[in-house]
């Protein structure tokens, strides 16, 4: 069982996720897509991972891994 985000945390995380969701075409915006990078996330701040751009990054690489390997 995960431990619980504080409200501050999880508007954080809510705006990491909303970041991530804009890199998304529209036909990939579907609320499967949108649960797995939520999920994905949410596992990697579990783990204590903060930093927005890693967050996002991370959420993304299975998604857009073209488009990740180019931005790196």
């Amino acid at each position: 069982m995960r431990g619980a985000f504080d409200p501050e945390t999880l508007r954080f995380l809510r705006a990491v996720f909303d970041e991530a969701c804009l890199a998304l075409t529209p036909k990939q915006n579907t609320p499967g897509m949108r649960s797995k990078l939520a999920e994905r996330i949410l596992n990697r701040a579990s783990e204590g991972g903060r930093d927005p751009v890693r967050l996002r990054t991370y959420a993304l690489m299975d998604v857009l891994p073209t488009a990740i390997k180019q931005a790196s």
